[in-house]
């Protein structure tokens, strides 16, 4: 596809940042914006056959309200948010361009892309999904296409209740009062992992994380089964049955990790 010129809304830091560098390599031409930079959404609407929204999720919907009306047929809106059933919806809606949503399944800062993931869900069109599809797999990225509610239920586990039990431990680690750095001096090399994993969350963008985990659909779901699962667990505690403990982990462990237990002959 020749004459492709792309703007990327928020493309001055993390994920948008990213993808403006990867296709700037592949030789397109990438127009960038930002909060401070002179250059507006509406300058790129203007210039660009391809608009690629990826900015905070608090913020997506009422960027793709602004630009949406203004793109045509045969341009590309697409976005780079960590959940898709409400930018996809809004994206059809309010534009006539062909529609993706897309979500690479990594950080900006990963350094080697080859064997990670990302997926598609196509809306509208087929050119501009081929196109993004091609291009992934030439990087050597795994190219999941799936529905926004698929994604969404997904994420709804890989992401939001991974972060919610982050974020959990981290404020009942808070709540000891005992000084991080007198923690550390006992710790061992799984503590320290998460004690890592914490810092980035609750420095780098904690907003990012808890919209992901507010405005996911299922977030009733993750919430019940997260309230069950610790009453369960209290309640076998306080009991101070260690086997009950042991079957429930033995149970949970048979459901996640199957190949490691033979079927009973």
């Amino acid at each position: 596809m020749k004459d492709i010129t792309v703007g990327v809304i928020g493309g001055t830091r993390g994920m948008g940042r990213w993808f403006a560098r990867l296709l700037h390599r592949e030789g397109f031409k990438v127009y960038i914006c930002g909060r401070k930079t002179k250059r507006t959404a509406a300058d790129l609407v203007t210039t660009c056959n391809v608009i690629v929204v990826s900015v905070p999720i608090a913020a997506t919907a009422g960027v793709i309200s602004e630009v949406g009306p203004r793109m045509g047929v045969g341009s590309l809106l697409m976005d780079l948010t960590s959940l898709k059933k409400e930018p996809v919806e809004l994206m059809l809606s309010c534009s006539s361009a062909d529609v993706v949503g897309c979500h690479p399944l990594f950080g900006p800062s990963l350094k080697n892309i080859r064997g990670q993931n990302v997926v598609l869900c196509p809306a509208r069109g087929r050119k501009w999904l081929l196109w993004l599809q091609n291009l992934f797999v030439r990087k050597g990225l795994n190219v999941l296409k799936r529905t926004p509610e698929e994604h969404d239920k997904m994420m709804s586990i890989v992401q939001a209740f991974n972060h919610l039990n982050t974020i959990e431990f981290a404020l009942g680690l808070a709540a000891t009062g005992i000084p991080l750095a007198e923690i550390s001096v006992f710790s061992t090399p799984i503590f320290q992992s998460k004690v890592a994993t914490v810092k980035k969350l609750f420095t780098e963008n904690p907003g990012l994380y808890t919209d992901i985990i507010i405005r996911n659909t299922s977030k009733e779901k993750i919430l019940n089964r997260c309230e069950k699962a610790a009453a369960d667990i209290h309640r076998v505690i306080k009991c101070g049955d260690s086997a009950e403990m042991q079957k429930k982990m033995e149970q949970a462990a048979k459901k996640l990790f199957p190949g490691y237990f033979p079927a009973a002959r």
